[in-house]
């Protein structure tokens, strides 16, 4: 028998991810990584407009990278398909940059452009975010990459500065115990929030589990960045279950910085009724430790997967 509003988290079908499974020991120089971080993101870009968007992804890709079409789902198989000769130019540039204490995980996010072909006018345009993992020959590798499409950037010309928050100081490596133990914790902060999204909507769930500087990113509109912004671009109720309805995750993995500061969590959502899935949403989620200890999310990114493209696996 159905309850009236039902969520199930599926908690344990999700799969830890722990970005310091190939990490060393010791603290690793903050401000280096992230410059190296930057360079490796502007790297990408520069691959992609002189020798094409697939040569730049199947360099720059993780081998078991997620890219999102809406729905996540492995994308070096993609790119491999694509056909060399295609003329299509993708450029983009970081605007803001992250990475953990431990050096070893971050995540860069900016607005992108695509061209038809070379030397022709911008006809595409919105912001991607990345989650880069550092390789154990110190290259960064891209882990996941997802976006929004809107209209063009209100940028008067190409983005120089790159923003960084501000974050934990210096912060010891944790044992491998710890690390779990923080796995454990970081992924049932996580599920609490998707239970909070059923229960009281996306817009009160953010309100009590976000940054003060969160960056939001919906299809069709420029990112906001503040908690004073979620009025304005989440609708009220948006997320919330209806009576009658049920929500389940169909993907939901999470991984996490082996310092134990900066994590993330993806996959997707369903919610069905009398049945049948009437929705179902992809996302992504880059979350940060507080002064205070508790993890809170600093970016949130969700996408509408129509129904013929919905991932049923």
């Amino acid at each position: 028998m159905k309850t009236n509003a039902g969520m199930t988290c599926m908690m344990a079908a999700g799969i830890f991810l722990a970005a310091g499974a190939n990490a060393g020991t010791g603290q690793t120089d903050r401000d280096k990584a992230l410059a190296a971080l930057i360079e490796a993101e502007r790297s990408f870009s520069r691959t992609s407009e002189k020798n094409g968007i697939r040569e730049a992804f199947l360099t720059f890709l993780a081998d078991k990278a997620i890219v999102f079409r809406p729905e996540p789902v492995e994308g070096r198989p993609i790119y491999e398909k694509m056909d060399p000769a295609n003329p299509t130019v993708l450029t983009w540039a970081p605007e803001i940059a992250e990475v953990s204490a431990s050096g070893e995980l971050g995540y860069t996010s900016g607005p992108y452009e695509v061209r038809p072909g070379r030397g022709t006018e911008p006809t595409g345009f919105g912001h991607y975010v990345s989650i880069w993992k550092k390789q154990v020959d110190g290259t960064w590798k891209v882990l996941l990459d997802i976006g929004v499409e809107h209209d063009r950037t209100l940028s008067a010309g190409p983005v120089s500065a790159v923003a960084t928050p501000q974050v934990l100081k210096t912060i010891e490596a944790l044992s491998p115990e710890a690390l779990r133990a923080e796995e454990r914790a970081f992924g049932e902060r996580a599920g609490s929030f998707e239970k909070e999204t059923a229960s009281r909507g996306s817009r009160k769930a953010l309100s009590a589990f976000a940054t003060d500087d969160i960056r939001i990113y919906r299809p069709g509109r420029f990112p906001s960045i503040g908690k004073r912004t979620l009025e304005a671009i989440i609708p009220s109720g948006a997320g919330r279950i209806d009576p009658g309805s049920e929500r389940r995750n169909a993907v939901y993995q999470v991984g996490l910085a082996w310092s134990g500061d900066l994590a993330y969590s993806y996959g997707t959502f369903e919610i069905s009724k009398d049945g049948a899935v009437v929705e179902t949403t992809a996302y992504l989620r880059i979350w940060r430790k507080d002064p205070s200890g508790i993890w809170r999310i600093c970016l949130d990114i969700e996408l509408d997967v129509p129904p013929d493209a919905a991932n049923k696996n």
